[in-house]
């Protein structure tokens, strides 16, 4: 069966090393911030004339993921590969769950153009335009460790859901040190449950070498994102428990398969 454009393995890359990566570090960073503000005005004008009529942000969705998904698919010596991005489509409702290697994966993410609302930590939405942008499209916050913002944070999923929008939370909660999956928190297999809905996992390689927890060199890398089978629910009785430790096995499992068909050591070997 032939792949999608968006799903063919890119051609042979080029890895930037010593000067050459230092160049493109100069062009980089001023070109997102740059194009940050200036993509900014544009989205804040969507929001404003659509507001009227299209509370759930469609446009200004759209207009987000074309802009985030091109700091990566679309610079160059990178690339963002993605398998199966059939299965996560039509679905109605659905709580999108992902391994998390590095601050890029969003940027991944959003190549797969699913309309989903990020679950984010608070401090995200007070960047300048991008976080900004986050507030305009209904973004969800989230202080960590604050159990009166984590209800919250709850509650307005529930109603988010409700509202025929789908989530997108990372379960881990925070990047992986080493690139194994981490404990699953409970919040996104909770919702899931709760609505009857279904998780779809995916899986995310090679990320985590782009911009590394700690630093500000970006090394343009390709990336590879696989949409793995939705997992509904009424699967294993409603229980949230079981739906999260499911979840994990085949995300696990993908994530072994993928590495093997890329030929990729795991992050921590």
């Amino acid at each position: 069966m032939s792949q999608a454009l968006d799903q063919r393995a890119p051609a042979r890359h080029v890895e930037l090393a010593g000067a050459a990566l230092a160049v493109y570090n100069l062009w980089y960073w001023p070109y997102l911030m740059a194009t940050c503000a200036l993509l900014f005005v544009p989205a804040l004008a969507i929001w404003a004339v659509t507001a009227p009529f299209d509370p759930r942000r469609r446009l200004l969705g759209k207009f987000t993921r074309i802009w985030g998904a091109h700091y990566l698919a679309s610079v160059p010596f990178a690339s963002v590969t993605i398998y199966h991005r059939e299965r996560g489509e039509n679905l109605g409702p659905c709580v999108y769950v992902s391994n998390h290697l590095s601050l890029s994966d969003v940027l991944a993410l959003f190549k797969l153009d699913y309309p989903f609302l990020w679950v984010s930590k608070v401090e995200n939405f007070y960047a300048p335009f991008l976080g900004w942008n986050m507030w305009l499209n209904n973004y969800v916050p989230l202080k960590r460790g604050y159990l009166p913002s984590i209800m919250r944070m709850y509650r307005t999923c529930i109603r988010r859901l409700a509202q025929g929008h789908s989530l997108f939370v990372f379960p881990e909660g925070t990047r992986s040190p080493n690139g194994e999956l981490q404990h699953f928190h409970a919040g996104a297999f909770r919702m899931a449950a709760r609505g009857g809905l279904p998780i779809v996992p995916i899986v995310i390689e090679g990320t985590r070498d782009i911009l590394p927890k700690g630093k500000l060199r970006v090394k343009p890398l390709p990336v590879w994102v696989e949409v793995l089978p939705p997992i509904h629910a009424a699967e294993v009785d409603n229980d949230w428990k079981q739906l999260r430790d499911l979840t994990k096995l085949r995300m696990q499992a993908a994530q072994r398969a993928l590495r093997d068909r890329l030929g990729r050591l795991p992050s921590n070997e």
